[in-house]
């Protein structure tokens, strides 16, 4: 093409229409200076292509390409990675300080002061036994300490719903923002072409939503341009696969089969893993060697072991090995923490894995096979589980539920159930004012028919129980011992004493009920009665003593006291206790005491079987646990000997800690993650001097780029004037 005037003139209107598009995104950037999320941009200017002329290549001015936007894809990866370490830990740390302010006994009276109280009481009691006011002091001593533990551990349970509650709606905030990524991904494949149309707009509000999703979950992006733009989580699960949204749920409890290849379990798809109740935990359970090299059947010598850790480690006996369960039918099922546990008809193969989640958790959803659970997992050593989620809310949500909070409500427990045990197993073989004419048992046992300190058995206290006897003391409507010091062994079992091991409640029920005695005249020594004084049964799981007045028992009236257990039963069962319950939720006081104090037992059976009233035995040894070292510890952990007070100190001081710890941990990761945001920003972020600057410099170009169309407008017209 020839060179002239026009090209002037075609030079003048490029440079205008490129200074224009120059102020035209000035002026963008200068309006959204406080739009959050918006990049800053900038005018990619380029050369036309010259023309070869005389004298030589001659220039055709300047074209706009392109519009860019300021944004470092490097920075931007590592602060989401940051981000999500940062809102991790602050999510954690504002769930720690309420509940730090809920064991908060420095500044007001809590469960450490009523438990002084009530030990307090009991050493009032000392003083005075028969003391009618000091029974009711004692009584509502008991009444504020057990209100104390309750209400900490609703306020405890009301956390975790609440943490449920706000896990489901991040659940639900990341599906809509992973949605919204994808459908922005078809936007920006329909409108971008390369170097000529860059959908800077909707750029900017694609990774304004990668960081809402950053902050409730760890998320990695790989980015390739448009086609290849995809949103996954640190572990490699898709997110968002360009076009297409992958989902989350927020799922209740499940258990799944993750079986060896090989395994017969297999050949029946209907064949599971069962299990009731709840827990925070998860549980892994493995099939053990039954000692014939497999795994065995279900109900035929099939055992497993359990772990919360993933399989990592495994719940140990006192000895140090693992503990083994045995795999039941429904009918046997067995306790193990706070779940029964039981199997569908079956055999296994060594190393049969089951996984139980019995809890609401997280799960990552795919159309073309099943939901995955990815959940929070941490391992004994305190490191993570990199296959779940490992940053953002969720996985602080998930962490303070899973593991702070779960670990509290375990310690409050077996503070719970440390000072019932301790006051029961004292109080059961104590005596008080008036001996008992019927005792129900507060405490259920699942299966009446397996031993006692089985795990069949489904029974609060079975680890609690020792091989012995339990004597009682029995006296007839005037009050007289009718029965010989230190009284009958009511659990008396063929061949030797009642073993928990062996042992079940019926067959306890069945030696009650045999229980004899004989009475000798006083004149001739000669046997003059036998009587069979006692009427045991089992009602609805719960063991029922009342005196035996048929034919061939004693006189209406007649009444019986505790002399000595050395099995613990008495207070395993509930009977003659003074607590009910087994943890923080069902932490009571048996409710007889209330409606007659005499039944509280501050003294024990002298030698003569007689109930003095001013006998202070039991009470005085209740009183002493104040200082007295017990085993105190949770079920997946060995118990430590320390005082209860210490113990519950222990709790208080954890939870400080940990609180501490979270606290800072949150501050350092916020701060890298504010270093990184602030770099980008430093690169994104719209400066207003520096854009007005450049507002003066596009101005003048423009100004010029008129003058040059004007000069070339005049030339054509002098050209034009000389024909």
């Amino acid at each position: 093409m020839a060179w002239g005037i026009s090209s002037v003139l075609n030079t003048g209107v490029g440079a205008l229409l490129a200074s224009q598009v120059a102020i035209s995104t000035t002026g963008n950037n200068i309006a959204n200076v406080d739009t959050p999320g918006y990049s800053r941009r900038a005018v990619l200017l380029e050369e036309r292509m010259g023309l070869d002329y005389y004298p030589g290549r001659v220039g055709e001015g300047v074209s706009a390409k392109e519009i860019i936007r300021y944004f470092d894809k490097f920075i931007e990866s590592n602060y989401l990675g940051k981000l999500g370490t940062s809102s991790r830990y602050t999510a954690e740390y504002s769930q720690l300080r309420y509940v730090e302010n809920l064991f908060n006994e420095a500044n007001v009276a809590g469960t450490s002061s009523a438990l002084n109280d009530f030990f307090d009481a009991w050493n009032k009691l000392v003083q005075n036994p028969a003391d009618g006011a000091a029974r009711e002091a004692l009584l509502g001593k008991a009444s504020v300490l057990m209100d104390d533990i309750s209400n900490t551990d609703q306020a405890l349970r009301d956390l975790e719903n609440q943490t449920n509650t706000m896990i489901r709606e991040e659940v639900a905030k990341a599906n809509l923002l992973m949605q919204e990524i994808a459908d922005l991904n078809r936007e920006i494949n329909a409108s971008y072409l390369a170097g000529r149309n860059n959908p800077n707009d909707l750029l900017d509000a694609r990774d304004a939503r990668v960081r809402a999703l950053g902050e409730i979950i760890d998320v990695k992006v790989d980015d390739r341009g448009p086609g290849h733009y995809n949103v996954s989580m640190a572990n490699g699960y898709t997110l968002v696969q360009n076009t297409v949204a992958f989902s989350l749920e927020f799922r209740g409890m499940q258990a799944e089969n993750n079986l060896t290849t090989t395994s017969p379990y297999r050949t029946d798809p209907q064949s599971n893993i069962q299990f009731s109740g709840s827990d925070n935990y998860e549980y892994t359970v493995e099939i053990v060697d039954d000692g014939s090299g497999s795994g065995g059947t279900v109900g035929a010598g099939a055992q497993f072991r359990v772990s919360i850790d993933g399989g990592r480690t495994w719940l140990k006996d006192e000895a140090g090995n693992d503990r083994l369960f045995n795999a039941q039918p429904e009918a046997d099922a067995v306790r193990v923490g706070e779940l029964d546990i039981w199997f569908d008809p079956g055999s296994f193969n060594v190393g049969d894995r089951f996984l139980i989640w019995p809890k609401p958790d997280v799960y990552w959803i795919e159309p073309t096979s099943d939901p995955v659970n990815i959940s929070t997992q941490i391992f004994k050593d305190g490191s993570d589980n990199s296959l779940r989620i490992t940053g953002g809310t969720l996985a602080g949500y998930l962490e303070f539920r899973d593991y702070k909070l779960a670990e509290y409500r375990d310690r409050l427990d077996a503070f719970a159930e440390g000072v019932i045990w301790e006051v029961n197993r004292i109080h059961s073989q104590g005596a008080g004012l008036t001996p008992m004419t019927y005792a129900l048992g507060t405490y259920v046992v699942g299966n009446t028919s397996q031993p006692l300190g089985s795990p069949e058995a489904r029974f609060s206290w079975s680890d609690k129980l020792q091989a012995g006897n339990l004597t009682f003391a029995v006296y007839g409507p005037d009050g007289k011992l009718l029965s010989d010091y230190p009284g009958l062994n009511v659990l008396a079992q063929a061949g030797g004493n009642f073993d928990p091991a062996v042992h079940s409640l019926e067959d306890a029920v069945t030696a009650i009920n045999n229980t004899t005695f004989h009475v000798k005249d006083d004149l001739t020594g000669e046997i003059s009665a036998t009587y069979n004084p006692f009427f045991a049964q089992i009602v609805n799981g719960r063991l029922e003593i009342s005196m035996n007045t048929g034919p061939g028992g004693l006189p209406a009236g007649s009444s019986f006291a505790v002399t000595a257990d050395t099995t613990g039963l008495a207070a395993a069962l509930g009977i003659n206790t003074f607590f009910t319950g087994d943890n923080a939720d069902t932490f009571g006081i048996r409710g007889e005491l209330f409606t007659d104090t005499n039944l509280i037992n501050a003294g024990r059976l002298n030698g003569a079987g007689e109930i003095n009233r001013g006998d202070n035995v039991t009470a005085l040894e209740i009183a002493a646990l104040a200082t007295k070292q017990v085993g105190i510890g949770t079920y997946w952990n060995s118990p430590s000997t320390q005082s209860l007070a210490n113990y519950y100190g222990s709790v208080v001081t954890k939870i400080g800690t940990d609180t501490m710890s979270t606290q800072y941990v949150s501050a350092s990761e916020t701060a890298m993650a504010t270093d990184l945001y602030n770099r980008q920003e430093e690169i994104r972020g719209v400066n207003l001097d520096e854009e007005m600057s450049n507002l003066i410099k596009f101005q003048a170009s423009y100004k010029a780029a008129a003058k040059l169309i004007t000069t070339a407008d005049e030339m054509l017209q002098t050209l034009l004037s000389l024909k």
